[in-house]
C-alpha cells in the first residue's frame, strides 16, 4: 500500500508531465509501480484484496486531477474486470477537457452494460484518435456497439480501430462495414479474427467507397488481406475459395485507390475470373496484377483475355504457375498481337510485362507456340516477357522463339528461368545469332536451365556484357569529344588593369573543377 500511496501522490502532483499510464492487474505478491520521465506503469496485485480497491481510487483521482495532466494522451488497461461503477469513473475521465487520445484494453472483461457505456462515450468524444481491444472477448455484440457509436457521431475523430484475438462474427463485420460507409475519419483498421468471414464485407466496403483506409485482416489460414492506400497495394492470401473472393473482386470495378493487386497462391475459380473480366474492362487505375499459382485453367484465362481487349491501363500481368495450356495461352496473347498487316495496333497497347508458364502448363499443343511467335513478331509494347518453369516447350520451339526475336525492336528482357527446353548447341547458336542482329535485347535470364547447368550460358552473358569487367570512367571518355573544355586561354589587350572585371565574371561561370585557366596581360 505504501507503493500505491506514492503513486497517488504522483497523480495529484502538477509537476509531472506524464504522457502515458499503464495499469496491470498481476499475480505478483506485492503491488508496485515504475516511473520514467513521460510514462507510469502500475502493477496491482490480485492476491491482496485491499490493493484491488486501489484501481477505482486511482481512476477517480485521475479524473479529478485531469486538468493537471494536459500532456496525458495514452491509457492502457491490462487484465481489468470492469463493472458499472468503474466504467462510470472512466467515462468521467474521458469527458470534458480530457486530453486522452489513445485507449488500449488487453485481456479485459466487460459486462454488456459497460461496453454500451464505453462505446457511447467513444462515439461522443471528439478527441479520441485510437482504440484497441486485444483478447477482450467483446465479440459481435461489442463490435456492433462500437460500430453504431462511430457511425452516429459526425464529430468522431477516431482514426485507428484494432480488434485482436477476437471473433467479431458476420453481424459485427457487416456493422463495421456499414460504419465505414459513413465514417470518413478512420485511417487504420486491424482485425485479427479466427474466422475469415469478417474479411469480405470489410475490405469490399473500403474498396467500393474508395476509402484511404489502411486495412489489415487476418482470418487464419483461410483468408488474409492487407491494403496500403499510400502505395495502392492490395494483397490477398490464404486458401479461401468461397464466394467472398467474388464479392471482393466486384468491389474493384470502379475503384480508384488500388494500383497493385497481388493474389499469389489463392485458389481461384472460373466464376471469379468471369467477374474479374468486368474489372479489367471498367477499372482505370489498376496497373499491376499478380495471379501466380492461383490454379487458373483455360476457361479462367479466356475470361481474363476477354477483359484485356477493353483494358487501357494495365502494365504488368503475372500468370505463371497456373495450369492452363495452349488454348488458354492462345486466347491470352490474342489481344496483345496483330493478325493482319492492315491492323495498325493491337487491342491492348499498355501491357509491358507479361509472365506465364509453370510445371502444370502445356504450351506445346493447341497453338501455344504459334501464339508466342505471333506475339513476338507483331507486338510493339511488350518490354519484358517471362516464361517460368516450363517443361512442355522443346529446344526447336525455343529456336523458333529466338528467330522471331530477330525482328522485334521493343522487347528488352526475356526470362526463361527453369525452362527445361533451353538446352543444346542449337539453342545456344540461335541465341547468339539473335543477339548479333538485335541490339535492343538487354537481358536474357537463363537461370536453372540445362544450358546454364552445363556451363554453356557464359557466351550469352558475355555478349550481353553482364560478365565483363567494369570500365573506368576515364576509359569511356578517352575517345569521345568532350562536351566541356578542360582548359582555356584568355588574352586581354589594353592597359594594366583592363578587362579585370570581365575576367572575374568569366572565371565564376567556368565551373569545371579540373579546368586550367591561363591569364596573361599583353
Amino acid at each position: 500500500m505504501r507503493e500505491l500511496s506514492l503513486c497517488l501522490q504522483i497523480i495529484r502532483s502538477s509537476n509531472e508531465n506524464l504522457q502515458s499510464i499503464s495499469l496491470y492487474n498481476s499475480s505478483f505478491h506485492t503491488s508496485s509501480f515504475e516511473k520514467t520521465d513521460l510514462s507510469l506503469r502500475i502493477n496491482i496485485s490480485t492476491d491482496c484484496a485491499a490493493d484491488t480497491q486501489f484501481f477505482s481510487l486511482f481512476i477517480h483521482e485521475l479524473a479529478l486531477n485531469k486538468d493537471k495532466h494536459t500532456d496525458l494522451t495514452s491509457l492502457l488497461f491490462h487484465g481489468i474486470e470492469w463493472d458499472p461503477e468503474k466504467m462510470s469513473i472512466l467515462c468521467t475521465l474521458l469527458q470534458g477537457k480530457s486530453s486522452i487520445k489513445q485507449l488500449e484494453f488487453q485481456k479485459n472483461i466487460f459486462e454488456s452494460r459497460c461496453l454500451s457505456e464505453l462505446s457511447g462515450e467513444i462515439g461522443r468524444s471528439s478527441l479520441i484518435k485510437a482504440i484497441a481491444f486485444s483478447d477482450c472477448k467483446i465479440g459481435s455484440t461489442g463490435t456492433v456497439l462500437l460500430a453504431s457509436s462511430l457511425s452516429k457521431n459526425s464529430n468522431s475523430q477516431v482514426e485507428e480501430l484494432q480488434i485482436w484475438e477476437d471473433s467479431i462474427g458476420s453481424k459485427g463485420a457487416e456493422e463495421l462495414a456499414a460504419m465505414i460507409e459513413v465514417n470518413h475519419s478512420l485511417r487504420l483498421l486491424t482485425i485479427l479474427d479466427k474466422n475469415s468471414i469478417a474479411a469480405s464485407p470489410l475490405i469490399s466496403t473500403v474498396l467500393a467507397r474508395n476509402r484511404s483506409l489502411e486495412v489489415h485482416i487476418w482470418g487464419g489460414d483461410k483468408l488474409s488481406i492487407k491494403f496500403i492506400p499510400e502505395s495502392g497495394t492490395l494483397r490477398i492470401s490464404g486458401k479461401n475459395n468461397s464466394s467472398s473472393l467474388q464479392r471482393i473482386v466486384c468491389s474493384l470495378g470502379w475503384n480508384t485507390t488500388v494500383v497493385t493487386l497481388d493474389m499469389t497462391g489463392v485458389h481461384l475459380r472460373s466464376r471469379w475470373a468471369r467477374d474479374f473480366r468486368v474489372v479489367l474492362e471498367c477499372n482505370k487505375t489498376l496497373k499491376d496484377v499478380n495471379l501466380s499459382r492461383t490454379s487458373l485453367g483455360n476457361r479462367s484465362v479466356v475470361y481474363i483475355a476477354a477483359g484485356l481487349f477493353k483494358n487501357s491501363c494495365l502494365e504488368k500481368l503475372k500468370l505463371d504457375g497456373n495450369r492452363f495450356g495452349g488454348v488458354g495461352l492462345e486466347h491470352l496473347l490474342c489481344p496483345l498481337s496483330r493478325f493482319s498487316p492492315l491492323q495498325h495496333e493491337t487491342a491492348n497497347t499498355t501491357i509491358q510485362i507479361l509472365a506465364f508458364g509453370g510445371e502444370k502448363s502445356n504450351f506445346a499443343k493447341n497453338g501455344g507456340v504459334l501464339a508466342i511467335l505471333r506475339l513476338l513478331e507483331t507486338n510493339q509494347t511488350l518490354v519484358h516477357l517471362i516464361i517460368n518453369q516450363d517443361k512442355s516447350l522443346r529446344p526447336n520451339d525455343f529456336v523458333r522463339i529466338f528467330r522471331s526475336l530477330e525482328r522485334n525492336t521493343t522487347l528488352q528482357r526475356l526470362s526463361l528461368r527453369s525452362c527445361r527446353g533451353v538446352q543444346g548447341e542449337v539453342v545456344l547458336q540461335a541465341i547468339m545469332d539473335t543477339l548479333i542482329v538485335n541490339p535492343w535485347i538487354e537481358e536474357i535470364d537463363l537461370s536453372d536451365t540445362p544450358l546454364q547447368e552445363s556451363g554453356k550460358a557464359a557466351p550469352v552473358y558475355e555478349k550481353l556484357g553482364l560478365n565483363s569487367s567494369p570500365v573506368q570512367e576515364s576509359e569511356l571518355l578517352a575517345n569521345l569529344p568532350l562536351a566541356m573544355p578542360t582548359c582555356c586561354r584568355i588574352l586581354v589587350c589594353g592597359q594594366q588593369h583592363a578587362g579585370t572585371v570581365m575576367f572575374v565574371s568569366l572565371l565564376l561561370q567556368f565551373r569545371s573543377p579540373s579546368a586550367v585557366v591561363q591569364f596573361k596581360y599583353n
